[in-house]
């Protein structure tokens, strides 16, 4: 019998105060009398002048061949004090660090005599180092504390004396964006071709109502290129890279490890002849050039070539981070994740590496309550027919744009949702079919213009042209649409496109159609016929459509008695954000809201510039009203939106149950913070906060989930000496704070929990080789805050109901990752990619 887990076990490590965690640090601040002369630099490229100095570039290059310091300023040029900027255990020499500096100033686009102008301005002499000792048990400030303390467990984790039993794993430091990180060195399974790390993430967090530091572990694998393989031209790949002699002239050797990005560029020789070698990547590469170490980097031609040479090799390490796609026609051979077999045993020996100045906290309980009994999004059987008129009305076309074995599926799926026969797909590429499904006429036809679905050809025009190319296309093959209608697509998946980035046609196909009125669903290509995983696909994109119709099987059941009194209408408020790097010109940072009934049988949606309106037509009328549009609401603006929509639909129900995610909303609304949030009220910008009392009927749960910025733990059931991955609903660390697990999805069942990647184990008394291709799923540990209550409410019924909706999904076999109504507004995301195209 399987064991029960009413106790979760999480990856969360707490300072032990008794035991003093004190050690001395150099900091390097970075020059506030710098700031106006570099500030004049930038501003011969842009006239309005930045705010910022661009200093990426300049951390990329120190990342990169100083590996044991710290960057701890992302942003320099806001007034003019000088500014902490990097941490090191010893001091780095100066003068090296100033040769970057000035290597730096020198490739900024400029011209020669104001580089020459601003590097006057700048001496090696104003770059000092000062010994400081900090308390990382004490209350200092955030972001010092939370680069130092995974630096020092770094350290102590990767000393050369440190071997952790399990594999007998070493473990260097390498760089990461936030925290510290570690990965497992040799690397494991070079000789036959599979090559991989084990790599720890190490952060520091803090939970809401509570000003404790809690330190986050989190584990998987780093792989390795093994052959010759594909780089993408728009973006950058990381290597790894330990010289046995500094790059940079003045610096000492390090055991750590560096990293730099290579990627294709596209070169044309004189005979008009197109290659796409290999080369470090333009910003941190000018950096270097002008340093005049470039030349003492590996040559990347020969990295990507011979990537098990520089694997293997004693000193001058180099390795490429492997990721799907590059090697043509490969079946994975190490597989994404770690198990629990390898996670427990590896934090296992951390603890009592850390130990006593640290300990994982105790496991959490299981809170044993349902709200919503029963509740599954998947129903198999037909859409009862007054439910599809109430939703689409009295037509409804749905468009196949498809091969002929993925229409079989599609049609097969379709016949069973309409509870109606349908004609095979050699009959439907000769004429459309039109159905009664009761009230509703349904009409399915097949597209058969392979040109729209294909790969966007470019050939030499910007991505704008070539996307303006297939709305074209699209407009001359597919009239208006003049009712409710929907498209399955099918199209090459994630994986075809990852070293080409710019020529996936999806957001093109979907705002083609969405311009011609039509919503859109994309399904993979069909492999081989008779398959039941192309078959599952196409299912699950069939019911995808009627999703995005907001057709709904069976309404909510009613509250379990000794919970809540009566359902509640759910709204979920959501920040779409386009604008990450400006990737295709637009910025987007447009406000949403979603609003189902206490029924769960009617959704909306609602923007600023889109009123409340049914789902299907909501995302037509957000696409259609900001698909060109570069706009960013600021945050005044934002809460606006949010106090409106809130104030609309508690004067509309008794009860109200508010949905938020923080990392998606509290940049705007900062009363999302750990920081500023006040439990049982809502800041709308200026004022008082709004307790919940004038808000009647109206409850907020804020969700967090572990991306972005690894803010949420690992986990994993324990029950007495047996591990495992239970769904369920755990008290966390404070009072109203709980975890959201859910169990392991039908999808996974291939992925054995057991299996270790690492190290040899037993199965049924025989004895089993380490499986680096196994097939891993590990459950994430999805946090819910009960925000606000009102008066008499049990805060534990609230965070059930939220749980619950994560398997309210319709159509949907797994739990999502978000309660339903915030996976609805994440996925109007979909309806506005980056993009602006004009004609």
């Amino acid at each position: 019998m399987a064991p029960r887990y009413d106790q979760l076990a999480v990856t969360v490590l707490r300072l032990n105060s008794e035991h003093p965690f004190e050690r001395d640090y150099h900091v390097m601040r970075f020059p506030g009398r710098w700031k106006e002369p570099l500030r004049a630099l930038m501003r011969t490229r842009r006239a309005d002048g930045p705010v910022t100095v661009p200093i990426a570039p300049l951390n990329e290059a120190i990342t990169a061949l100083v590996p044991d310091c710290v960057v701890t300023l992302a942003y320099a040029g806001k007034g003019d004090d000088d500014e902490d900027w990097l941490l090191a255990y010893r001091e780095i020499n100066p003068a090296a660090l100033f040769n970057l500096v000035a290597a730096w100033v020198r490739a900024q686009k400029a011209d020669p005599e104001q580089i020459r102008r601003t590097l006057s301005q700048l001496n090696a002499s104003d770059l000092t180092w000062s010994p400081v000792r900090i308390d990382l048990t004490g209350r200092g400030g955030f972001a010092q504390i939370s680069r130092l303390l995974p630096m020092e467990i770094a350290a102590t984790l990767s000393r050369p004396e440190s071997v952790c039993p399990h594999g007998n794993l070493r473990f260097v430091r390498c760089p990461a964006a936030t925290g510290a990180e570690l990965m497992s060195w040799p690397p494991e399974r070079t000789e036959d071709g599979r090559p991989f790390s084990v790599k720890i993430g190490i952060t520091v967090q803090t939970v809401p109502t509570s000003d404790e530091w809690l330190v986050y572990l989190s584990f998987g694998v780093r792989r390795w290129l093994p052959s010759r393989g594909r780089l993408a031209s728009d973006h950058g790949h990381s290597v790894y890279l330990a010289p046995t002699v500094p790059y940079l002239a003045g610096l000492e050797n390090s055991r750590h490890f560096g990293t730099a990005k290579i990627r294709s560029v596209r070169v044309k020789d004189a005979d008009g002849k197109t290659s796409y070698p290999a080369r470090w990547d333009d910003s941190l590469a000018n950096v270097l050039e002008q340093a005049g170490c470039l030349n003492r980097l590996p040559d990347p031609e020969q990295v990507v070539a011979t990537p098990m040479d520089y694997l293997q090799r004693t000193g001058d390490a180099a390795a490429l981070v492997y990721r799907n796609g590059m090697l043509n026609g490969r079946r994975e051979k190490v597989s994404a994740g770690l198990p629990l077999a390898d996670r427990v045993p590896i934090l296992q020996w951390i603890t009592e590496q850390l130990a006593p100045r640290l300990h994982q906290v105790g496991p959490l309980p299981r809170v044993k309550r349902t709200v919503y009994p029963g509740l599954s999004g998947i129903a198999d059987g037909a859409i009862a027919p007054a439910e599809l008129e109430r939703v689409v009305g009295s037509r409804l076309t749905i468009e196949l744009l498809t091969g002929r074995e993925a229409m079989q599926y599609a049609l097969e799926r379709l016949s069973m949702r309409l509870g109606r026969a349908l004609p095979s797909a050699a009959d439907l590429d000769r004429a459309e079919t039109v159905v009664r499904a009761g009230p509703t006429t349904v009409t399915i036809r097949h597209v058969g213009d392979g040109r729209m679905r294909s790969a966007l050809d470019r050939g030499g025009r910007t991505v704008q042209e070539a996307v303006q190319e297939r709305f074209d296309d699209i407009a001359a093959a597919l009239r208006p649409a003049t009712g409710p209608t929907a498209a399955l697509v099918e199209i090459g998946g994630p994986k075809e496109y990852e070293t080409r980035t710019a020529d996936d046609p999806k957001f093109a196909i979907r705002h083609g159609l969405l311009r011609t009125g039509r919503l859109s669903q994309f399904v993979t290509p069909v492999t081989e016929p008779d398959v039941k995983a192309d078959r599952e696909r196409c299912n699950a994109a069939v019911d995808e459509l009627f999703r995005q119709l907001g057709l709904r099987p069976s309404a909510f059941p009613f509250p379990a008695p000794g919970t809540l009194e009566r359902q509640p209408a759910l709204l979920a408020l959501w920040m779409i954000r386009r604008n990450k790097g400006r990737s295709r010109g637009v910025q987007r940072q447009i406000p949403i809201a979603v609003l189902v009934d206490p029924t769960g049988r009617e959704v909306q949606v609602r923007a600023p510039k889109v009123d409340w309106q049914p789902l299907h037509s909501g995302l037509l009328g957000i696409g259609d009203a900001y698909l060109n549009a570069d706009l960013k609401y600021t945050a005044d603006g934002t809460v606006r939106f949010i106090k409106e929509a809130i104030e609309g639909v508690v004067a509309a129900y008794p009860d109200t149950l508010l949905l938020t995610h923080a990392q998606n909303l509290r940049g705007p609304w900062k009363t999302l913070t750990n920081g500023n949030l006040v439990l049982d009220a809502l800041h709308f910008g200026a004022g008082d906060p709004v307790p919940m009392s004038k808000l009647p009927g109206l409850r907020h749960v804020r969700v967090r989930t572990v991306n972005p910025g690894d803010e949420t733990p690992e986990c994993f059931g324990v029950s007495g000496d047996e591990v495992g991955q239970p769904g369920g609903l755990w008290a966390y660390l404070v009072p109203r704070l709980y975890g959201s697990t859910a169990a392991k999805p039908v999808t996974q069942t291939s992925a054995l929990k057991g299996a270790s990647k690492v190290v040899p184990g037993d199965y049924d008394g025989k004895p089993t080789t380490p499986r680096p291709q196994g097939n891993v799923w590990n459950a994430q540990f999805v946090e819910l805050l009960v925000a606000g209550i009102q008066d008499g409410d049990r805060p534990e019924d609230w965070a059930a109901l939220a749980h619950d909706l994560r398997n309210a999904a319709p159509y949907v076999r797994d739990t999502t990752n978000l309660p339903w109504p915030l996976h609805l507004a994440e996925q109007v995301e979909e309806y506005l990619m980056p993009n602006r195209i004009e004609g």
